[in-house]
């Protein structure tokens, strides 16, 4: 007997199931509920075995006996195909998207300060470019073709953070003794995205004076929300996830203290930010406006507002504004800048406003927080923006003269 189409189609069920077998040793097995299946019977070391090759009709006739043949040849071979075939499906269930899932579960989210950023990479370029490679067959030159694409699309930053997060996956990997090598391993950022100069950018006193006329006006079409957001890191200097995260418990009005979380903050440390009665009187405009706990809400008003939000809407605004080239967190950088360079801050009070951590040795000796340098500093700067507005005052700075 040969088999054909029509054949194997017309086949039906009965009460027991029944095999039919053609002379290339090809069999069918067709089970009550009018199931079929293909099979390979064979014998190996003087046993005899059964293979199920897959299921009809998702597998045709003629894809059958190629399967059919593979496993011959594999028999020849003294292979048995049926432990081959086991052998190969856990190679193939051994992805790169896999991996990444058992990453991020397993240890990003245990272990890492802000997992959600790894699970956007996993999401939106990791599985997307490399989720199907087996990975005992990924290569460096792969990884690498991948990171061009990001490349491509005008992320040169991103593409290094994403090198990043693939040498840290797959050196999981391999402790895990999932890999056997890193395949990230010897690839340099600088021959990826390029070397990353770090940015210098800060707004003068006339581009904030333009900033805050222009957020002010009807011009800037913005939520308000957004542009108080803008207003309060320009006063505060605190960083846009800082302020994105903020909790409305957070807040002592009477205090006039916000109390970021050691969570929340890049330092992981408790940060305290003095409020003054300009960032107040923001606070409770949002406050009005809010039914969450969070200050920041997205577009559904429960949960905090997402990460792109502010970086879109300034480069939105970018134009219309008049101030080339600045990001959100040149607002912080503009703040630190400001602080010392119009106001004469001490450096130190500066990097305690900033919340930053202290080199460990005047963090071991110098436990003081310095909130009432911090207070006045704050103040100050609310001060100068608050006055910016007036087109009677100028600042100069103050190494030059000491004030107006």
């Amino acid at each position: 007997m040969k088999f054909t189409e029509p054949f194997i189609r017309n086949l039906k069920s009965e009460q027991k199931w029944f095999e039919q077998t053609e002379f290339t040793g090809l069999g069918i097995r067709v089970t009550p509920s009018g199931g079929k299946s293909w099979i390979y019977r064979f014998t190996l070391d003087n046993k005899r075995c059964k293979m199920t090759l897959g299921k009809y009709p998702g597998i045709g006739l003629k894809q059958a006996r190629e399967l059919l043949l593979a496993a011959e040849r594999l028999k020849e071979q003294k292979i048995n195909p049926i432990t081959h075939e086991k052998i190969q499906q856990e190679k193939s269930d051994n992805t790169v998207k896999k991996l990444a899932l058992n990453w991020y579960s397993h240890y990003v989210e245990r272990h890492l300060k802000r997992p959600l950023t790894i699970k956007k990479q996993i999401d939106g370029d990791i599985t997307a470019l490399l989720g199907d490679r087996v990975l005992d067959e990924l290569e460096t030159k792969d990884i690498t073709k991948a990171l061009d694409k990001i490349v491509k699309r005008g992320a040169r930053v991103h593409a290094n953070r994403v090198l990043s997060s693939l040498k840290q996956m797959f050196g999981y990997a391999v402790s895990r003794g999932t890999m056997q090598t890193n395949p990230a391993n010897n690839i340099r950022a600088r021959d990826i995205g390029g070397h990353e100069k770090p940015r210098d950018r800060f707004l003068t006193l006339d581009e904030v004076k333009a900033l805050w006329t222009f957020l002010d006006s009807n011009q800037s079409q913005m939520a308000s929300q957004t542009r108080i957001a803008i207003k309060i890191i320009l006063l505060t200097g605190v960083r846009t996830a800082e302020l994105r995260l903020a909790k409305w418990s957070e807040v002592d009005f009477e205090q006039s203290l916000w109390t970021i979380p050691a969570i929340h903050s890049k330092a992981s440390i408790i940060h305290k930010v003095h409020l003054s009665d300009l960032t107040q009187d923001l606070l409770k405009k949002l406050k009005v406006m809010s039914n969450s706990e969070y200050i920041l809400t997205g577009a559904d008003g429960h949960r905090p507002l997402t990460e792109n939000a502010l970086p879109r809407a300034i480069k939105r605004i970018q134009e219309r504004v008049g101030i080339p080239d600045w990001t959100a967190h040149d607002l912080r950088r503009t703040f630190a800048t400001q602080l010392g360079e119009t106001l004469q801050v001490d450096p130190v009070v500066i990097e305690k406003c900033l919340g930053h951590k202290m080199p460990r040795i005047m963090a071991t000796y110098n436990r003081n927080e310095m909130l009432p340098q911090r207070q006045e500093a704050l103040n100050q700067w609310a001060g100068c923006l608050g006055h910016l507005t007036d087109n009677n005052v100028i600042f100069i700075h103050a190494s030059k003269q000491s004030n107006l």
